[in-house]
């Protein structure tokens, strides 16, 4: 693929120098002249941070600061860890600059919500910082360690999170913290915001967007934007952003770009990963800018013929008996936490008849997707397996086949039967010589590799979601009932337990655990809580208060969480007991008296209530008597001096839970 070996020659790179610094330029002339940003800078060598210390969380004084593009999974450096009082803090930085936002934490694997204040239970809290000013500056650690912490330590423009773990008890323990110690903690980004042609910041996963930036960033090449060329970097973008159909229905981005790299990583190897991304070539235009193609295929608008050829050297594009026969490609999978992927593998069905299996691995760490992989692993075994590739020495003619037309990889025809050449090829190098009038011009036939349909998608292997996470023994306990219990106390008076019930789980080692507490409350609420007994799958209250609200909860002891398995009012004699009977009522000018008697069974006391209308519900209760079971009972209402009217009266038994008999009555007085 093309890297114009034209690109260290120019001053253009001269004023690069000027610019970015002697280091810098040189470091890009060399990757121009010796590295092949192409489809195959996959195999360039790797982060120098791996993938698995990217993710963890490590106190290293030495780690190097890391930035992302699109959509990552984090770990960092611990840049405070302290305990105090039961609980311990720390403050994570894991990457340079600012990040576009927060998609969600991560614990030992596995993504977690939050509630509204940043609590994944009531012992652990998450906060985060996204780097766009000052990333030390939590309030917590700030107030409780003021000689360790001060706002001295301002991470400036670092992204931060910090992580609050309480101390359950030891029973507690092992199910918040399974881990214990290593309990791990990540956050799920979206990385940089990059310049998009327009100058706007913005989130983007395009990778021409993302490689533009690397290229001018101040953490990456640092070429001023002026220098590339617009057109060339519009139309890639353009390319990279097109819809692609992908099998499980909708469409995705041709080229996206997720990943990282370290401040320490050599730039032309991190530029390398990132072209692989959408098979991207860095090239310089006729007016001595920079530009980017490749990513499809481009129709030749340029012929070379038999005349214009000085000389040709041609070889063999592969060798069937030596070169590999399988390609097994990898990628970064979302959908599989983050950890590399494999796809389904390219084989030569033909040559696997007859030889043994030789074997390619080809891993590109910034793709995010399954399709895009696929559709790249396809233009990769094309490219590898070309049937010629070689050199013309070309007239001056040979100039035109120097710059692409911009909407593809940089293809010219030759019709040049004369030398058994009358195909298209990609141009793969060019070079010059005014003096000696000739064009040295590097070949690679090629049939186009960019189609692509659904048809020829491969699905990926099931994640954890699609086969179904094995039964969580940790679930809280199920179909929580909860009744009353009437008990004898002594006599005829009663008593109230509650009592809870849950399904069988269906294994050993699972015990209940319940708590009862006065008042309605949440399962996690800070309530006077009182253990239940327990036994198998039921637990019971010992007498409660009459007439008392309670909350049970339930959970397996050191297993789950405490959920609520309900709140009742107790009664302890939920009996409707007999209405008085014989009530009368009898006027004075100074009182009322009543009369009734009480039912021979069910007893307690006596409610007397009054109207001045017949209208029972908006009636006053005045008196509560006392009186014998089976015996006559009465009431004097003194009134007032001066009292008119007509009067009306009712008398209504309760028993000791105060549930009352149907009222007795009106009695009427007119005074």
């Amino acid at each position: 693929m093309a890297i114009f070996t034209y690109l260290a020659t120019t001053a253009f790179w001269t004023s690069v120098t000027a610019t970015i610094g002697t280091t810098a330029a040189g470091a890009i002339i060399t990757a121009g002249q010796a590295v092949t940003w192409s489809i195959a800078s996959a195999l360039l060598a790797k982060p120098q941070m791996s993938r698995q210390e990217m993710m963890a969380t490590l106190s290293q004084t030495d780690r190097p600061r890391v930035r992302a593009y699109g959509r990552n999974l984090m770990g960092g450096n611990r840049a405070f860890f302290e305990a105090q009082d039961g609980s311990l803090l720390q403050i994570v930085v894991f990457h340079h600059g600012q990040v576009d936002g927060l998609i969600r934490f991560w614990v030992d694997g596995e993504p977690v919500q939050l509630d509204g204040a940043n609590k994944l239970n009531r012992y652990t809290q998450f906060l985060f910082r996204d780097g766009s000013g000052i990333g030390g500056d939590y309030s917590e650690v700030l107030s409780r360690f003021p000689a360790l912490w001060t706002a001295a330590h301002r991470l400036q423009n670092q992204a931060t999170f910090q992580s609050a773990f309480g101390d359950p008890s030891d029973e507690d323990f092992p199910k918040f913290y399974p881990r214990g110690s290593q309990t791990q903690v990540q956050v799920e980004i979206r990385g940089s915001r990059v310049r998009n042609m327009a100058g706007a910041e913005i989130y983007s996963e395009n990778a021409g967007i993302c490689i533009r930036d690397l290229l001018t960033h101040p953490d990456g090449w640092n070429i001023p934007v002026d220098r590339l060329n617009a057109a060339s970097w519009q139309a890639f973008v353009n390319l990279c952003g097109q819809a692609v159909p992908v099998a499980a229905g909708g469409t995705e981005m041709r080229y996206r770009l997720c990943g990282y790299y370290t401040l320490n990583d050599p730039l032309k190897e991190v530029t390398g990963r990132m072209l692989a991304t959408c098979d991207g070539q860095i090239y310089e235009t006729a007016e001595g800018e920079i530009g980017i193609l490749g990513g499809a295929w481009s129709e030749p608008d340029v012929t070379i013929t038999g005349a214009d050829i000085l000389s040709v050297q041609m070889a063999d594009g592969f060798d069937p008996f030596t070169d590999y026969n399988v390609l097994k490609g990898s990628f970064v999978s979302p959908d599989h936490g983050y950890q590399p992927t494999e796809i389904a593998e390219l084989r030569d069905e033909a040559s696997l008849l007859t030889q043994e299996e030789r074997l390619q691995t080809y891993e590109v760490e910034m793709c995010p997707s399954h399709s895009q992989l696929q559709r790249l692993a396809k233009i990769k075994l094309a490219k590898d397996r070309r049937e010629h590739v070689g050199t013309l020495r070309t007239n001056l003619v040979g100039l035109k086949a120097r710059f692409p037309k911009g909407d593809g990889i940089h293809t010219i025809r030759i019709d040049a039967p004369e030398f058994g050449l009358d195909a298209v090829f990609e141009v793969t190098s060019h070079g010059f010589d005014i003096v000696g009038g000739f064009c040295e011009i590097g070949i690679a036939s090629i049939a186009n590799p960019y189609g692509w349909s659904t048809a020829q998608e491969k699905p990926l292997p099931p994640t954890i979601d699609d086969l179904g996470k094995p039964a969580n023994f940790q679930l809280p306990p199920a179909n929580a009932a909860l009744v009353q219990q009437v008990v004898e106390v002594s006599g005829d008076v009663s008593g109230v337990k509650l009592v809870v019930s849950v399904d069988d789980p269906g294994r050993d080692g699972l015990a209940l655990k319940a708590q009862v507490a006065a008042g309605d409350h949440a399962a996690d609420a800070a309530a006077p809580w009182v253990e239940m007994a327990a036994q198998g799958n039921l637990a019971e209250t010992g007498v409660l208060d009459d007439l008392q609200t309670y909350t049970v909860r339930v959970k397996w002891r050191g297993r789950s969480e405490w959920i609520r398995a309900g709140g009742v009012k107790v009664i302890a004699n939920p009996s409707i007991p007999p209405a008085p009977t014989a009530f009368d009522a009898v006027a004075t000018r100074t009182n009322v008296y009543l009369d009734w008697r009480n039912p021979q069974t069910g007893f307690w006391r006596t409610q007397i209530w009054r109207n001045t209308t017949a209208d029972f519900a908006s009636a006053t209760l005045i008196a509560t008597v006392s009186g014998n079971a089976g015996q006559p009972s009465n009431f004097t209402d003194e009134l007032p001096a001066g009292a008119s009217g007509t009067r009306r009266y009712w008398a209504v038994n309760i028993n000791p839970s105060r549930v009352p008999s149907t009222e007795a009555g009106p009695a009427t007085v007119t005074l």
